[in-house]
């Protein structure tokens, strides 16, 4: 009665085994999915044979100690090769299908039906056929152990998965090996022990299965990306990338840094990072810019190293990331040429152009002379932007309202300030004064009326120019929006660019309203609140 019970419970869960196969077979694509297909779909059939025998009496069964231990046996230990290559998949492990592998894959079944021929011939002694059984078991239990390994592993070590993700995929293996495996022993105890043996195997293979395709949707959210990815960042980048050990002996190069030193490979010797690249690991540290021959080429790269820790913060080694700049470095060096001779030679020649045009007393002089004006604070203001956008400047404490003061004082017009008598927060003061003498500048520029103010907020200030001018054109905003200009998108001069660029300095906001004349709206951030204490641009 109990051993029919059982194989009836069995059959429904050797069903569901099967629909849960079904269901993965449609998600071919996603990592594993065909291994897993395989490996439920053979238990389910397998479960469901052994039951449907045992109920139908092809499969004589009187108690749970003989005949039902050996078929269980076959139906967890045959699939076990296709749990371990659906685990190295699922995690992100590529094996092809070689004929190495399909002879793992086979181990198992080529065992079985050596046993079966071996059985009826009398010459085998019966050690022999047992020691091959024992063979096949460990082969199983240590294919399905280290499947469970990789699986919880991955799913716990990425935080867009669960741990009872991977778990809920052990309980399959873990409760076959643990419930079939034991069947003939826990049978010893009674009956209802062995049948109980029988449908927890069986219902632990179904329920884990289940939870992790429907519950945890573990083909839709798997962490074979996560390992990819990290195996890609280190193979894949064009970066140069040495991993080195404590005494810095480089142990692994990817394929950039391969080809970098010839297509030979540092790790497979005891050649320490100053062999490979010619300057020690604390020399790379100390290195802004480290220039390489690379396939006969001089190159340039930006040396980053990083310290590998172990659990217990003990170092382990470093990483060193070179990246090749030499366009960068190049292009730095152009810009910095010409802006030196553009901006020496541009002065002195509009200094000779002024001088002139004093001894010229027409109005065509005095048009040229403001010409030639503009060109100057055009010249100033490019000067000003490139130290403010090349520094380094620090987060200091500074009183708003006196820079406002200050700044409006110096544009030499006539401009209301509305302020408290002071307020003070943490910021870039060079930064803060550019953007305020754009917006007063641009606004003092083009109209009769300007006013500015400066209020408090929760998280910093904000300060408003406002005038009474024709507004911004269109063209100019669109330019600031697109952050380039073209032929037919583009502004005047430089000023709304420093203030734009000031402001983004700061991690502050700027907006503009030009319905009615225009209003110059500028967010400062307090620094001291969020921590920050350098701002590097």
């Amino acid at each position: 009665m109990i051993v029919g019970i059982a194989a009836a419970i069995s059959i429904g869960n050797a069903v569901g085994i099967s629909a849960i196969s079904a269901t993965v077979a449609h998600r071919y694509n996603e990592p594993g999915a065909a291994w897993f297909t395989g490996y439920t779909a053979l238990i389910g059939v397998g479960l469901g044979l052994v039951s449907v025998g045992i109920l139908t009496n092809l499969i004589s069964v009187t108690d749970f100690s003989g005949a039902v231990g050996r078929w269980l046996a076959v139906v967890w230990i045959l699939p076990a090769a296709l749990w371990a290559m659906f685990a190295l998949r699922y995690t992100g492990r590529f094996v092809s299908l070689s004929l190495k592998t399909g002879a793992l894959i086979a181990f198992p079944l080529f065992v079985i039906i050596l046993q079966g021929l071996l059985s009826g011939v009398s010459v085998v002694p019966t050690q022999v056929l047992g020691l091959l059984g024992i063979t096949t078991r460990y082969y199983a239990v240590t294919l399905a152990v280290a499947g469970i390994v990789l699986v919880v592993r991955a799913t716990r070590r990425y935080n867009h998965l669960t741990a009872w993700q991977g778990i809920a995929f052990a309980v399959a293996p873990a409760a076959m090996w643990l419930f079939w495996s034991n069947i003939p022993y826990i049978a010893q105890l009674g009956q209802a022990a062995g049948g109980a043996a029988y449908v927890l195997g069986s219902f632990g293979a179904v329920g884990g299965l289940g939870l992790a395709v429907f519950r945890f949707d573990a083909f839709k959210k798997s962490p074979a990306i996560g390992v990819v990815g990290e195996r890609d960042v280190v193979d894949e980048t064009d970066d140069l990338v040495l991993i080195a050990d404590d005494e810095h002996r480089v142990v692994r190069a990817n394929e950039s840094a391969r080809t970098a030193s010839g297509n030979s490979d540092p790790s497979t010797g005891t050649v320490t990072v100053e062999d490979t690249v010619g300057t020690s690991v604390d020399g790379l540290r100390a290195t802004e810019t480290l220039e390489l021959n690379v396939e006969g080429t001089s190159a340039k790269f930006d040396p980053q190293v990083s310290t590998v820790l172990d659990q217990q913060d003990q170092q382990l080694g470093t990483v060193i990331s070179l990246r090749e700049v030499t366009e960068r470095e190049l292009r730095k060096e152009r810009i910095a040429v010409l802006n030196r001779v553009l901006r020496h030679n541009l002065r002195n020649q509009i200094d000779v152009v002024n001088a002139h045009l004093e001894a010229i007393d027409n109005d065509h002089a005095d048009a040229a002379t403001e010409a030639t004006d503009r060109i100057t604070r055009m010249s100033n203001r490019a000067r000003k932007i490139d130290r403010l956008l090349s520094e380094t400047h620090e987060n200091v404490a500074i009183d708003v309202a006196e820079l406002l003061r200050g700044t409006v004082a110096a544009c030499d017009s006539s401009v209301a300030v509305e302020a408290p008598d002071s307020l003070m927060i943490s910021t870039d003061g060079a930064a803060l004064e550019a953007a305020i003498e754009s917006a007063v500048d641009n606004a003092v520029t083009h109209a009769t009326n300007v006013t500015t103010s400066l209020r408090q907020t929760p998280d910093g200030c904000e300060i408003q120019v406002i005038d009474d001018g024709p507004g911004i054109p269109e063209s100019e905003l669109s330019a600031l929006e697109t952050r380039t200009e073209t032929a037919l998108q583009h502004g005047t001069g430089l000023g709304l660019w420093q203030l734009t660029w000031a402001v983004r300095t700061l991690d502050g906001t700027v907006s503009f309203d030009t319905s009615n004349g225009t209003t110059v709206t500028i967010t400062v951030f307090d620094a001291s609140s969020t921590g920050d204490s350098e701002t590097t641009i």
